[in-house]
């Protein structure tokens, strides 16, 4: 402002010595011509469209004053000044321009941290552009706010130019990054009811600890500390107090920089029991049905929480009878007195709906019918709020739907809606050839080509090979979901598979069949399946001296084999669920025809539970057991060892098993049981990209007769494990790296503190 001051004032001077002033105008001195002076990149049209003075206009300073004003802030000049000649019949006013230079170039320097393609796409900074203080300033800003929010509280910005001899310049742009600035501390004043370590547990920021190392929660972030506000007070009042508040957020900078302090005061408020629920308003279905679908109880503590979710739950059930628009709103009476809270939820229904018709939009490859199936809410139905709900999560089940979103307009009168269904079709087929490694299968070839949508009906189809490896394995198959248009699905599938095993059995294995099954829906969430499998399988290459069991398997044998199971499937997503579970129960049999005569009963239980929105608790358990009958042994392949990701991480493949005692060779048990405990979560910063975290805890045992080993199940003799995992669903299918310790490990088993595996999750 002091240049410009300095501008106006000298122009102020130089007219003054020319022409006799008025208040706002110069009497009878008219503008007869205006020039532009020093322009080179700008053109002069460009020039004179921001000027106001005009030709023929009487000279005015204050619009002259605001002439250079409004050049100014245009950017393209450095240096602005008007001088006015006095010609014949008025004056020339000059218009003297100093541009700012083009921009040849840019380069950013020492940020090792942000790289060039996160910092350049926001800057104003751009070859071909002009370069001005404002820009500097703007992109100066810019890249300290991105270092800022990754916590470098002590970096620099310096920006420097090289004039070419064209006139234009090169930038270059000095980052010093400095250190990252941690949270010291966090401290609370103000609580009573919680400690202080009780309240940093909700927050998102925190101070330094091991699980800090993935999140970097303890770096600080401006963001994230007003986000622990609104978490502060969620934690409080889910805890009952309802009239809790944040009443500040402090922070303060250590003179180096290093690190904050933060500061979060709080009143605490009593902390209030639910002393009655009531109803009031459209009361539909009935009132049980309404007061059974809450969450929060009576003579329990509010919570903020529960509220939600009981809110959501009485919009569902009325929304269940029709009325798409109802809505639910809570009504507190507090008791000062002995701190108790009365809530009524007045219900407002709206009108009944029906459903007049369903649109679909945006699938360009899959045709109407296999959205449509999956749809709960039917044309001409009365409005259901949970089976529009139940019909998202069958959509986004379906692997090639990368986005569903639904709403309801009105129809053609006031007791219509339409329900449209827009969807954001991904890619349905893929194919992908690459390099697997993992202890069991050793260093081997893969190529897939797998359609989820063949046709655009649907249809899943897989052609598969690995070879080179332990395991060379050519499988194809074919799905059709949907069989006869019927909620009943098809199978057909031929393999062939060689197995050499011999790093960890004294066999090779080489298997060849196939197989059809068909699937039936029971229910919305169960289904039965059945399906017939024919192979025939050769053990070969055991040595002379090799375990009796082994040996009287050794040579040829086929096998006919039925399977059937019946499966209760919850989860919100196939892939990386977050809510729900998968539970199942199958029974195989062998000995329909063939040689082989077995049986085998299995049982497994997922379940997912969402802790937050980041993180997500998965706990399961899965047994089972298999035994031959009139007189012929189970198959040595089919018995149970544990070992390795997917079944009893931290020990070796084949690591649990049962041994001969002469050989050592495995055996296998007839009897197994696992537990497996993980809290999953999002990557920093690779989330988007596929990638997860998991803590876990693996528990498991095998037993049973093998040959002339009987053992018991034996509490004492249960296997444990605890670690950590990264999994990336990558194009060619999941890879792990997972990091283990075994706990309670007897004589004999094999440890492996760490695996890595292309191809496989864990």
């Amino acid at each position: 402002m002091d240049r410009l001051n300095i501008l106006f004032l000298g122009f102020f001077v130089l007219f003054f010595t020319q022409f006799s002033w008025a208040e706002t105008t110069t009497s009878a001195t008219h503008i007869v011509s205006i020039v532009v002076q020093g322009n080179h990149y700008v053109e002069t049209a460009a020039v004179k469209a921001k000027i106001k003075s005009k030709v023929g206009q009487e000279l005015n300073r204050r619009t002259m004053s605001r002439d250079v004003r409004r050049l100014f802030a245009t950017g393209y000049f450095s240096d602005v000044s008007i001088e006015g000649n006095k010609v014949k019949g008025g004056i020339e006013l000059v218009y003297m321009v100093q541009e700012n230079p083009v921009i040849a170039s840019v380069k950013i320097e020492g940020n090792e941290e942000i790289p060039d393609k996160k910092l350049k796409p926001s800057m104003k900074m751009k070859p071909g552009l002009i370069l001005s203080a404002r820009v500097e300033r703007l992109d100066t800003n810019s890249i300290r706010k991105a270092y800022l929010n990754k916590g470098f509280y002590q970096m620099g910005v310096q920006i420097e130019t090289q004039m070419l001899d064209d006139g234009r310049v090169d930038v270059v742009v000095n980052v010093d990054e400095g250190d990252v600035t941690y949270i010291k501390d966090i401290r609370f004043v103000g609580n009573v009811a919680f400690s202080d370590e009780e309240l940093r547990q909700p927050l998102a920021s925190s101070t330094s600890d091991f699980g800090s190392w993935f999140t970097s929660r303890d770096v600080f972030n401006r963001e994230r500390f007003a986000a622990d506000t609104q978490l502060l007070l969620q934690f409080y009042q889910d805890q009952g107090h309802l009239d809790a508040q944040v009443e500040s957020a402090r922070l303060m900078l250590t003179p180096d920089k290093a690190n904050f302090y933060l500061a979060l005061s709080i009143f605490e408020g009593p902390a209030y029991t639910v002393s009655t629920l009531d109803l009031r308003g459209d009361i539909v279905p009935s009132r049980e049905v309404l007061l059974e679908s809450m969450l929060l109880e009576e003579g329990k503590l509010y919570s903020v929480d529960k509220l939600r979710q009981s809110i959501h739950a009485l919009t569902e059930a009325v929304g269940d009878e029709g009325f798409a628009f109802a809505n639910v709103t809570p009504l507190f009476q507090r008791n000062i007195e002995n701190n108790t809270v009365a809530i009524s939820f007045d219900i407002e229904k709206g009108r009944e709906v029906y459903v007049e018709r369903v649109q679909i939009s945006g699938n360009s490859k899959t045709q109407d019918h296999v959205i449509r199936r999956e749809l709960r809410q039917y044309e001409g139905e009365r409005y259901s709020a949970s089976d529009v709900r139940r019909s998202k999560e069958r959509l986004r089940r379906m692997r090639y739907i990368e986005n569903i979103r639904v709403s309801t307009p009105l129809g053609s009168t006031d007791d219509h809606i339409n329900m449209h269904v827009d969807i954001e079709e991904g890619k349905s087929g893929t194919f992908s050839a690459g390099v697997t490694y993992s202890e069991l299968q050793s260093l081997s070839f893969t190529g897939k080509v797998e359609e989820q949508n063949l046709f655009g009906q649907g249809y899943q189809a897989n052609v598969s090979a690995d070879v080179g490896g332990a395991t060379n394995n050519y499988t194809v198959s074919l799905l059709d979901p949907y069989f006869l248009n019927e909620d009943m699905s098809a199978s057909v599938s031929v393999f062939n598979t060689r197995t050499d095993l011999q790093s960890f059995t004294s066999y090779q294995k080489e298997s060849s069949g196939g197989s059809v099954g068909l699937g039936f829906a029971l229910s919305e969430f169960s289904r039965y399946s059945v399906r017939l499998k024919m192979n025939t399988t050769t053990l070969s290459d055991l040595p002379n001296n090799a375990s009796a069991a082994l040996l009287a398997q050794e040579g040829t044998f086929s096998s006919i084999e039925i399977s059937q199971s019946l499966s209760y499937d919850t989860r919100n997503r196939t892939i990386a669920a977050n809510k729900g579970g998968f539970h199942a129960i199958s029974l195989s049999t062998a000995g329909l025809g063939g040689d082989y005569k077995f049986y085998e009963l299995g049982v497994s239980s997922r379940s997912y539970q969402p802790l937050s929105e980041d993180l997500t608790l998965s706990y399961g358990i899965k047994a089972a057991t298999i035994r031959g009958y009139d007189g012929v042994d189970a198959p040595v392949f089919r018995r149970y060892s544990l070992g390795g990701a997917g079944s009893l991480r931290g020990y070796s493949t084949f690591g649990v098993s049962l041994r001969d005692p002469n050989t050592q060779e495995i055996l296998g048990g007839e009897h197994r049981v696992t537990t497996s405990l993980e809290v999953l979560f999002p990557l920093p910063y690779m989330g988007t990209a596929g990638f997860r975290g998991a803590f876990f805890v693996d528990t498991g045992t095998v037993w049973g007769e093998s040959g002339q080993v009987n053992e018991v199940f034996d509490a004492a003799k249960i296997r444990a494990s605890y670690g950590f995992g990264i999994e990336w669903i990558s194009p060619i299918g999941p890879i792990a790296m997972v990091w283990a310790t075994a706990v309670n490990a007897q004589e004999g088993d094999q440890i492996n503190s760490f695996e890595f595996a292309l191809g496989q999750g864990f």
